[in-house]
């Protein structure tokens, strides 16, 4: 007899109402299910609703931002002039816009930081799912697994905290990606889309205009990024200057706050007094990049059995590795690398499911470790601002209990 399967969107509102982390778990395991990836977004929602904010962290920035707001209120006309300013350096549009806006009926930051987790949730669920797509027709591995786990954890849900940065990579790969391994021109308006959540994505914009209408020869391609992965230093005041010269009048004050010799002190403090961990498990996935790139780019003489998708999405990681390399060393500038690794762990899940590589697979296996080894620290770091009322309660109780407490105080 048949039995008649429920709806996906009653499963949804199930798992959300009575624990939308439960729903998040059954979302991993039943991840072939349509349901599914609605779970892992309403999860972030809800995420952004429990999160623990410190003091120290750009969510804190944000909320007191809307308590002002809140406080004192500034009609539209004083809003819109501030973008573009020489006064305010607003350069983004996404969050200040959204918090403007939600200033006028709220001061709450659990409700700022819930509605922020609706873009971030809905980008950062389909590119997962985008991957997840192309293992239709095969089960997973323990590879595969990893694969797909560090490519979820390189930009994790738990980076809400730094939403413009953070929304705007998930946004642009999504763009990306489907205009690279789809063909579908809607994701070049998507990813320029992705420079008003934040004004820096400028950069991978231009790569990806640059890639799509260049197409740089292969053999420059790998040994740039070869070259770049060598890099040790680069002479941070003369691409201050550089910069300076070339970037218009309201994007200074950003460029020169990167760029000046009191913020590269800062973050260089901020790294020598970090955990030993921290510094080795993103040298571990770049090593584990690097490796498998060129097991790929030595079996180009099976290139011609790949299809475009293969050569749009290989050639494209390359490049932004290798920016991302080089922007590494500047202040700040990892997060152009954290970008680029998104792309070159997708490409390697992308690549592991389609094509029968036994060398490539046997390489993916091997050096699985490293991989594993930067899953650990990721979920270990999202403990700083996934809370007990997270894993524990649910929208009507978070409604009413107000105590995010950090789970990282409970194994310390």
């Amino acid at each position: 007899m048949y039995k008649k399967r429920p709806h996906p969107l009653k499963n949804n509102f199930i798992f959300f109402i009575f624990s939308p982390f439960l729903g998040f778990i059954q979302a991993i395991k039943h991840y072939r299910e349509r349901w599914a990836k609605n779970s892992i977004w309403l999860f972030v929602i809800f995420y952004g609703y429990t999160m623990y904010r410190p003091e120290i962290m750009d969510s804190s920035r944000y909320v007191t931002k809307l308590k002002q707001l809140y406080n004192t209120p500034l009609n539209w006309e004083v809003f819109i002039a501030n973008f573009y300013s020489d006064d305010s350096g607003t350069v983004d549009i996404y969050q200040p816009l959204v918090t403007y806006l939600l200033s006028m009926v709220t001061d709450n930051g659990n409700v700022l930081f819930a509605v922020f987790g609706i873009l971030f949730g809905y980008f950062y669920s389909r590119n997962i799912w985008m991957l997840l797509d192309l293992t239709k027709s095969q089960k997973m591995n323990t590879t595969m697994i990893a694969i797909l786990l560090a490519f979820a954890c390189v930009i994790g849900f738990w980076n809400l905290n730094g939403v413009r940065m953070w929304t705007a990579a998930h946004m642009f790969f999504y763009g990306a990606y489907i205009l690279l391994a789809d063909a579908k021109k809607k994701g070049i308006v998507i990813a320029v889309l992705s420079i008003l959540v934040h004004f820096s994505f400028v950069l991978p914009v231009g790569l990806l205009l640059l890639f799509y209408f260049a197409r740089l020869p292969w053999r420059i391609l790998y040994f740039f990024f070869v070259s770049s992965f060598f890099i040790s230093s680069l002479n941070i005041e003369s691409i201050r200057t550089r910069l300076e010269s070339i970037a218009p009048d309201f994007l200074l004050p950003r460029v020169k706050s990167y760029t000046s010799e009191e913020y590269v002190e800062t973050i260089s403090d901020l790294n020598a007094t970090g955990n030993w961990y921290i510094t080795y498990y993103s040298t571990s996935i770049n090593w584990y990049i690097m490796i498998l790139f060129t097991v790929i780019y030595f079996s180009r003489n099976k290139f011609g059995s790949y299809n475009q998708s293969f050569f749009n999405l290989f050639g494209f990681s390359l490049l932004f590795l290798s920016i991302g390399n080089i922007t590494a060393l500047l202040p700040s500038g990892n997060r152009y690398l954290l970008v680029a690794q998104l792309f070159a762990t997708a490409f390697l899940f992308f690549y592991y499911a389609i094509y029968d590589n036994r060398e490539f697979k046997k390489w993916a296996m091997l050096f699985s470790p490293l991989l594993f080894f930067f899953i650990i620290v990721s979920i270990r770091m999202s403990f700083d601002t996934i809370s007990l009322m997270t894993v524990l309660t649910n929208p009507i109780l978070a409604t009413l209990i107000d105590l995010p407490i950090p789970l990282i105080d409970l194994v310390k």
